[in-house]
């Protein structure tokens, strides 16, 4: 038994069954978290009304003229004209919201509209290309004055970036500008209304009077005749005016709107760090020393240029020449000096300390000094060889750079005196003087009355043939010369001419004229 007891085996244990484990599963990429974009705030929609219903209608006429004109019949009489009624419809739409303008902004106006209408006197294009460039400072200027947005003090050069902020607000206020029309024109109300029928009627009546107006022509001669009259007008000219001039528009009406309904600027005096007036008298002394030796050693090349005598181993033209280009970098880089000095050195009492305005007046006057030398010398540079371009408008520059280092440096002294209102000023004058007086006229004029009273002993016929219609007049008078010479140069630069036959847009004074002499030569 005992036996038996000990062959029983335990009973067996039992064995869980192997659970089969599922295969792992990818893990999803964690996906990033974007924060919500902080919502636009857009500029609320400018306030529209009949006023700028009006200024809208205006200025869109006026673009498309001013395009057409330009694009197809530079920058003449058609410019002059629809320049000065872009002009007239900017200004108009300030004055009617109550701005006005003082002193200095109207004379900006008055200068800038001088130099427009110069465009239909002289066909310089050069001196027009430069201008076009100060009338558009001016204006702008005048518009950001008149409108309460100019940042800076009129007073000093920083005023210069004022016009920059009147083109931005051009460019970056369109769309409440446009947003405040369309809010206008969704409203409905009486104006906008009778406004809109009459563009409709407007529409329909384009094709129409395409239709009607060629018959006309066909039927009756002296229809057709009138008609003529008109400027060709071919459909690319027609896209190419609607396209640039829709781009003037949405310019023009923004940078109008914008400067009546975006809030006035305060003017913000430059913030600059100041330098101890020991550093900037020390640099100044040195730049004086330099000046004053430099001054004695070249006093005889200098006062040469007074007494009408040629130093030994230069020519008139050298002469002049070197003279020119010394005034012109000094120029420069005196005023430059001049004005750092005094916007960086430590005030007293709001002033640069004397000692440092007294050496800025030292190198004023020397820069003056030079001026005047080198325009003595380029006279007589000019009595010997007479008049060109090139030094006609060298003489320009340096009156301009001469009288505008005397006003700096007379302002050293009168901290209140406006010098930069003064220098631009000046610039506009000089400008519309030298449009108006067209500088291939008085080239001409000059070199043929110099030549026929001996002043000058020959006169370049071929030279006078490359200057403009200004030029003609003149050189008919030297077909009759006595030299038999001249007299065949001159008469084979006319036979070469041929009258101008233009539509009014590019029309200009000094064409008509040269016209009128080559038809009665004809």
């Amino acid at each position: 038994m005992e036996q038996n007891n000990q062959n029983v085996q335990p009973p067996a244990q039992s064995v869980p069954p192997v659970q089969s484990v599922p295969p792992a599963q990818p893990v999803p990429p964690q996906q990033p978290y974007y924060y919500p974009a902080p919502p636009v705030v857009q500029e609320p929609p400018f306030t529209t009304g009949k006023r700028e219903l009006i200024f809208g209608l205006l200025i869109m006429v006026c673009s498309l003229l001013l395009c057409n004109f330009t694009l197809f019949g530079g920058f003449n009489l058609g410019f002059a004209l629809s320049a000065m009624a872009c002009m007239a419809c900017s200004v108009g739409y300030l004055r009617a919201a109550g701005r006005r303008l003082d002193g200095y902004g109207i004379a900006l106006l008055a200068l800038s509209a001088i130099i427009c209408a110069g465009f239909a006197r002289s066909d310089d294009g050069f001196v027009k290309f430069v201008l076009t460039c100060f009338v558009l400072l001016a204006f702008n200027l005048a518009l950001c004055r008149m409108a309460g947005q100019n940042l800076r003090p009129s007073a000093g050069i920083s005023s210069l970036l004022d016009p920059f902020r009147a083109v931005g607000l051009g460019v970056g206020k369109l769309s409440p500008a446009f947003r405040g029309l369309g809010r206008t024109f969704r409203e409905g109300g009486p104006t906008v209304k009778k406004g809109g029928a009459v563009l409709v009627g407007l529409l329909v009546a384009l094709p129409l009077m395409g239709i009607l107006i060629p018959l006309l022509m066909s039927a009756d001669a002296a229809f057709d005749g009138l008609l003529n009259l008109l400027p060709d007008f071919e459909l690319s000219e027609l896209v190419i005016t609607a396209i640039f001039g829709a781009m003037l528009t949405c310019f023009l009406y923004t940078r109008g709107a914008a400067l009546e309904h975006t809030p006035k600027a305060e003017n913000k005096a430059a913030e600059s760090k100041t330098v101890s007036h020991l550093t900037i008298n020390t640099v100044l002394g040195a730049v004086c020393l330099v000046y004053l030796v430099y001054l004695f050693s070249q006093l005889a090349y200098f006062v040469g240029g007074f007494s009408g005598i040629l130093p030994d181993g230069f020519t008139a033209a050298e002469y002049a020449r070197r003279g020119f280009f010394e005034m012109a970098w000094l120029c420069v880089i005196d005023l430059s000096v001049m004005a750092l000095a005094v916007a960086m050195v430590t005030k007293q009492e709001g002033k640069a300390p004397l000692v440092t305005r007294l050496l800025c007046l030292f190198i004023g006057l020397v820069t003056v000094f030079l001026v005047v030398t080198a325009s003595a010398k380029m006279g007589l540079y000019i009595s010997c060889y007479g008049l060109t371009r090139l030094r006609v408008l060298t003489e320009v520059i340096m009156v301009f750079l001469g009288i505008a280092t005397a006003v700096v440096s007379l302002w050293l002294f009168a901290p209140k005196l406006p010098y930069m209102k003064v220098v631009l000023l000046l610039a506009l004058s000089m400008g519309a003087i030298t449009l108006w007086a067209d500088v291939d006229t008085v080239v001409a004029a000059y070199n043929v009355s110099a030549y026929q009273s001996g002043a000058l002993q020959k006169v370049d016929v071929s030279y006078l043939s490359r200057l403009g219609d200004g030029a003609v007049p003149y050189i008919a008078r030297l077909a009759e010369d006595d030299n038999s010479a001249v007299a065949e140069a001159a008469q084979r630069v006319l036979e070469n001419r041929e009258p101008t036959v233009q539509d009014f847009r590019q029309w200009n004074y000094a064409d008509w004229i040269a016209d009128a002499w080559l038809s009665e030569d004809d």
